[in-house]
């Protein structure tokens, strides 16, 4: 996904605003699938603690330098600082690399992952559902292809990522998902809107685990283990063979 315009980065003013005080506002999500919700800006500050299992079972297992993909407000980047990593923190959001430098994050990077060369790291964090900046399942193949290059032999991606077939299934256990359908079910649209900050619409990939591993093992890593989170949602690790 392209560098955003700052004009067109919501989530990114929203951000810095929380962190300058200003918390009286959330960031609108409107999907193709589902109703509206409201994002609180204080979402992209939680610490450790506030964290669901799969994400701090993910810092718990980083070795070495770590990419931390769609960083955010540096969340995860600076317990990893904190604990001692060396953290290149990445995102596409100017306003969001604004606020973690500001809140002392050492390596920013104003970029889309895909541009990212002539760098290799032990761990790589696609977390806060992260593996959906592929935006759809040839685009997950495409991505981990890519991720592939950045990573020293051995190294390993920890992906996060939700099922959503529960959006599609009934009180019955009965679901309506179109199999014979060219689109993936966990395929949505998305925009964002922070008070008159409009972002352009995209698309976000949520994808079951099981193709998840599929997918993964396709390119060439291992499934070493996954960990099932407590709402459809889960944490792979995958090793570079």
């Amino acid at each position: 996904m392209p560098v955003l315009k700052k004009n067109q980065d919501p989530v990114g003013h929203a951000v810095l605003d929380y962190l300058n005080g200003i918390r009286e506002e959330s960031i609108l999500v409107k999907t193709d699938i589902a109703e509206d919700e409201q994002l609180l800006p204080s979402h992209f500050f939680r610490t450790f603690k506030q964290m669901p299992i799969q994400e701090q079972e993910a810092l718990r297992r980083c070795t070495g330098r770590v990419l931390d993909v769609g960083a955010g407000a540096g969340a995860h980047s600076i317990w990893l600082q904190d604990h001692g990593f060396e953290v290149d923190a990445l995102e596409i959001s100017p306003l969001s690399c604004e606020t973690m430098r500001e809140r002392g994050v050492k390596n920013v990077l104003l970029q889309d992952i895909h541009m990212l060369a002539d760098q290799k790291y032990e761990t790589i964090l696609l977390l806060m559902n992260g593996a959906g900046i592929a935006q759809t399942l040839p685009g997950l193949r495409t991505l981990l292809l890519h991720l592939k290059t950045l990573l020293n032999r051995g190294g390993k991606i920890l992906a996060d990522s939700s099922d959503l077939l529960y959006l599609f299934t009934d009180e019955n256990g009965d679901s309506w998902v179109d199999i014979a359908s060219d689109t993936y079910y966990g395929q949505m649209k998305y925009q964002l809107t922070y008070k008159l900050i409009k972002g352009k619409p995209f698309s976000w990939l949520f994808v079951d685990a099981e193709t998840f591993c599929d997918y993964a093992e396709f390119c060439g890593f291992s499934v070493k283990n996954k960990f099932a989170g407590a709402h459809f949602d889960y944490l792979v690790e995958l090793v570079l063979k």
